[in-house]
């Protein structure tokens, strides 16, 4: 089952272009949950942007999982594999996004939406390819 439009899904030719856009398409959906609890953190609960991008990343896991497991890559692993591997990726993941958050606050001098958006772009990369190769490799 793809997460694509049927019309975008006819031009792909490549398993590895639907498994790149599947992966980007399941990241936008995390990465703006993870924006929406971040803004409200900050600007409703008024808390650090720090707390609220790690509440909103954990929020964005549990969709990564979810869709990127059944969807992007089809796994076949078992689920307590699967899921102990990714817990794994997301933890290095969770750690860089806030020392990569608050060294971009800090030593950049960005505010918080810049910053996150930064360190988005950053842990992205390890995301994908830790995930890849690892997490829901193929057997």
């Amino acid at each position: 089952m793809s997460l694509l439009p049927q019309f975008i899904e006819n031009r792909i030719n490549y398993h590895w272009q639907r498994e790149i856009l599947h992966y980007l398409w399941v990241g936008c959906l995390a990465t703006v949950s993870q924006y929406l609890l971040l803004i409200f953190c900050v600007e409703v609960v008024h808390t650090n942007a720090i707390l609220g991008s790690s509440l909103g990343y954990l929020l964005g896991g549990i969709i990564n999982y979810t869709l990127n497991r059944n969807h992007t890559f089809a796994s076949e692993k078992e689920h307590h594999k699967a899921i102990t591997q990714f817990v794994l990726v997301f933890m290095v993941a969770f750690f860089l996004n806030a020392i990569l958050l608050q060294a971009s606050q800090h030593f950049l001098n960005l505010s918080y939406l810049p910053a996150q958006v930064l360190t988005t772009a950053l842990v992205l990369v390890w995301n994908y390819l830790a995930h890849k190769f690892w997490t829901f490799k193929k057997n």
